[in-house]
């Protein structure tokens, strides 16, 4: 898949969950990618453009350890984290090989967010976009 259609994808998904849980669910969500050693935003969406990249380590923490496992760089492999809250990144998709969508909710953690009964109708959204991506992985 190419990143201008994964894009689409990801809006596409993010505004289903986004009428099933009657609210914004992830304010915001980035691609990035690892080459080598250094770290590339691709795409990115929300409130903290200037400040996103220098802060994402400090921010992913949570999510560090599993991401960092073999079985996470091949597309449709998600997680989340209900140790996040504020600028700390609640979830990802790996979206192919070493290039993930990160997901974000500045103002509830994935604990708050989960325990919302409309979660239950958006939760089905996110595992759908994840499978897209494990039949037609992101290639850059």
């Amino acid at each position: 898949m190419q990143l201008s259609t994964a894009i689409t994808k990801i809006q596409t998904s993010l505004a289903k969950m986004n009428t099933a849980y009657k609210r914004v669910v992830f304010d915001e969500t980035a691609v990035m990618s690892w080459e080598g050693a250094s770290l590339k935003l691709h795409y990115y969406e929300g409130p903290r453009r200037e400040v996103f990249t220098a802060e994402f380590a400090d921010d992913t923490i949570s999510l560090r350890e599993e991401l960092m496992q073999a079985q996470t760089s091949l597309g449709g492999e998600f997680s989340f984290t209900r140790e996040g809250s504020g600028a700390k990144m609640d979830a990802y998709i790996c979206l192919g090989p070493k290039v993930y969508l990160f997901c974000n909710n500045m103002a509830k953690s994935m604990h708050e967010v989960t325990s919302d009964p409309q979660w239950l109708e958006a939760q089905s959204d996110f595992l759908n976009l994840s499978q897209q991506f494990a039949v037609d992985p992101l290639s850059l």
